[in-house]
């Protein structure tokens, strides 16, 4: 099909406004592409931290607060002797070689007794800073007097204790059941 005068005449019109709208179009572009550059950070100095990502010195911080509340070892000292309550002595433990009674210093309070060998760390208690008794240790020998000649596994009862024992009824199921029933009974009721 062979175009005529007046339609040649309206397909150039048309390519022309095409090619002017993509002209348009990339220098619309190219200026939207030299304000970015021009506008843009250059360094990262110039970025606002919308996100709230922490600089190298706030992680450091952190790293170096988080390090600082562990627990350190601290060797061995008498009770008068204990470190100071200071952010520097936080997490410090020491090893405690007399006998002593916590002061009002201490998170337990004041007045509790503790054996030569209790372990005490600095610690931070809101704002301030406290000293707690992590352990020591229970001694046991007044609980149990030991006798000459005789053991744990020995079989030492007496005859009035063996009788005693052996007089003893074993409770049913059922007994236990209704001595338990007697007792929570009521409580267990209002819970179903």
């Amino acid at each position: 099909m062979k175009l005529t005068g007046l339609e040649s005449l309206k397909a150039l019109a048309q390519r022309v406004n095409t090619d002017y709208a993509k002209k348009s179009s990339v220098t619309a572009l190219e200026e939207r592409v030299g304000q970015v550059e021009t506008s843009a950070p250059k360094k990262v100095s110039d970025l606002t931290n919308d996100s709230k990502y922490q600089t190298e010195g706030e992680v450091a911080a952190a790293i170096n607060a988080k390090v600082a509340s562990t627990y350190r070892a601290g060797g061995s000292v008498a009770f008068a002797a204990l470190p100071e309550l200071t952010e520097a002595n936080r997490g410090l433990v020491v090893n405690v070689t007399d006998k002593f009674t916590t002061t009002a210093d201490f998170v337990e309070g004041e007045g509790a007794k503790h054996p030569a060998g209790t372990n005490v760390a600095v610690v931070q208690t809101g704002e301030a800073y406290q000293y707690d008794v992590l352990a020591g240790f229970v001694d046991l020998s007044g609980y149990m007097e030991k006798e000459e000649g005789k053991a744990l596994s020995s079989n030492d009862y007496t005859d009035e204790e063996k009788a005693k024992l052996a007089g003893l009824e074993i409770a049913s199921d059922a007994e236990v059941a209704a001595m338990l029933e007697e007792v929570f009974g009521a409580a267990s009721e209002g819970t179903e």
